[in-house]
């Protein structure tokens, strides 16, 4: 006669090994692309392609769409930078506040939570540098000013373009919705410019 322990042990025993046999039906399942780990560009660009980059490059796009008539190309900056640390500061902050505490089985203390906050809010500090380089290099005369600030306003709509295009890229998208993406993406940013002009 089987004692209950003994059974109990045959139960876990096949439990177990239903999930081993789980795990290779679905290790198996994947493709060789899949299994593949991440090259070093893709991991970068996985960390670029993310919401606050796509806010941040709305963001900067309209601070420096904004300026007044006559400003320079160093004061436009003395106000896009500060403004777009504001905005990173109380993003941080918030993520920090909606992750911190116990989630599902975990918990999370407050310096995981704002390490993480940190990292996915570095988008909308890196939406910033390039339209922030090119009105540096107006104000120290590298560039014609008007023309520096024209580009700082024209990469915000081809970075938009491009963010668009790897966001529907990384999952899986045919070339006619990843062009569709960076179109209505680059577009978006247009129309904050455009606005701009409209109401200002």
């Amino acid at each position: 006669m089987t004692t209950e322990p003994e059974t109990a042990g045959a139960d876990a025993s096949r439990t177990a090994d239903d999930r081993a046999v789980a795990d290779r039906a679905a290790g198996d399942d994947l493709t060789a692309e899949e299994r593949r780990p991440p090259k070093r560009w893709e991991s970068i660009r996985h960390r670029i392609v993310t919401p606050p980059a796509i806010y941040g490059t709305l963001l900067v796009s309209a601070i420096i769409g904004t300026a007044e008539d006559g400003e320079t190309d160093l004061e436009i900056l003395r106000t896009t930078v500060p403004t777009l640390l504001v905005f990173w500061t109380a993003h941080v902050f918030a993520e920090a506040i909606a992750h911190y505490g116990k989630h599902g089985r975990d918990r999370i203390t407050m310096r995981e939570a704002v390490k993480f906050s940190i990292g996915f809010s570095s988008g909308l500090l890196y939406a910033g540098i390039i339209p922030c380089g090119l009105l540096l290099v107006g104000a120290i005369g590298l560039l014609e000013e008007e023309v520096a600030y024209s580009f700082s306003l024209l990469v915000p709509v081809i970075l938009l373009g491009a963010l668009g295009w790897s966001a529907i890229g990384d999952r899986g998208g045919a070339w006619p919705a990843k062009l569709l993406a960076g179109f209505l993406t680059g577009l978006l940013g247009l129309v904050v410019i455009l606005l701009k002009i409209v109401f200002h």
